[in-house]
């Protein structure tokens, strides 16, 4: 079956030193995108991330979420001693220039952000981003789940409108092989009484007159078309691809169809049924929305 494109998911472990947290979010999006927010030594290992996310998810707007505690002290503060000196060298002249009362202190320094920074090794990245990834194949786990329990029940409802659908193919064809029988016998009628007594009447033109009237008015191929177009949205429903946008895409057809059926025939008991099924497309349109 095919998944819902909304779903949320968590996932937290503790290791040794590290409590790793992945939390995730998908909605609905015509397009794959991802929002992903880590901590800043995590920054190059983006693509790496996103490339994670994409085995699962195809399509949706995803928020990625990674969070790194440590729960030991880490030798990864790093200070730029010969920096730092330099920024209190310059703030002393600059104190003393302008006569300024207050010393110099350390909070004065910790203004400048390139003087401290937060540096693990090679080694410590990549054990973290191991864990990171652990992390977040659970989490996709849990995502793809939901994911997939709300594209069935999905299914289930899309499934219901089609059967309604499909009862009101059936119905307007079998209105539409009645309405053209009552319209050939209309139209000869109609001929005969607006025409005067002693007027001769040309069977031959009048017969092909009256063909000409009913092919205008036969809807036969666009409920074919219609029926055509409902067993296609049937079996995508049976697919486990992203078959959201296919699905867009022929209920669009289904409407085209609808409405030329309206437009054709004269029927008001085609005209009523055409009618609840441009509802029921509608509906089935809204709904796939959020089919991935």
């Amino acid at each position: 079956m095919p998944k819902s494109m909304t779903g949320y998911a968590k996932y937290e472990r503790v290791e040794q030193n590290y409590r790793i947290a992945c939390e995730m979010k998908s909605l609905n999006s015509k397009y794959f995108a991802i929002d992903i927010q880590s901590p800043s030594f995590m920054f190059g290992r983006e693509n790496e991330l996103t490339q994670l996310v994409q085995r699962i998810v195809k399509r949706g707007k995803v928020t990625l979420r990674v969070y790194v505690e440590f729960l030991t002290p880490l030798d990864a503060v790093k200070v730029d001693y010969g920096l730092a000196k330099s920024y209190y060298d310059a703030l002393e002249n600059l104190v003393s220039r302008l006569g300024i009362p207050e010393p110099v202190n350390l909070d004065n320094l910790l203004r400048f952000r390139d003087l401290v920074r937060f540096e693990l090794s090679p080694k410590q990245e990549q054990q973290i981003f191991e864990m990171v990834r652990e992390a977040l194949d659970k989490t996709l786990e849990l995502l793809d789940e939901e994911r997939k329990n709300e594209g069935l029940r999905l299914a289930q409802d899309l499934e219901r409108i089609l059967q309604q659908l499909l009862t009101i193919q059936n119905d307007m064809s079998k209105f539409s092989e009645e309405s053209l029988t009552l319209m050939k016998e209309k139209i000869k009628q109609d001929v005969k009484r607006m025409l005067d007594n002693g007027t001769r009447l040309n069977e031959e033109l009048l017969e092909n007159a009256v063909v000409m009237a009913v092919q205008r008015a036969d809807i036969r191929e666009e409920l074919a078309r219609l029926k055509s177009h409902l067993q296609k949205a049937e079996q995508l429903l049976l697919s486990n691809d992203p078959v959201g946008n296919h699905l867009d895409f022929v209920a669009q057809e289904m409407f085209r169809e609808t409405n030329t059926i309206l437009a054709k025939t004269q029927d008001q008991r085609i005209i009523d049924d055409a009618l609840r099924a441009k509802v029921l497309i509608s509906q089935f349109r809204e709904q796939i929305q959020n089919m991935e």
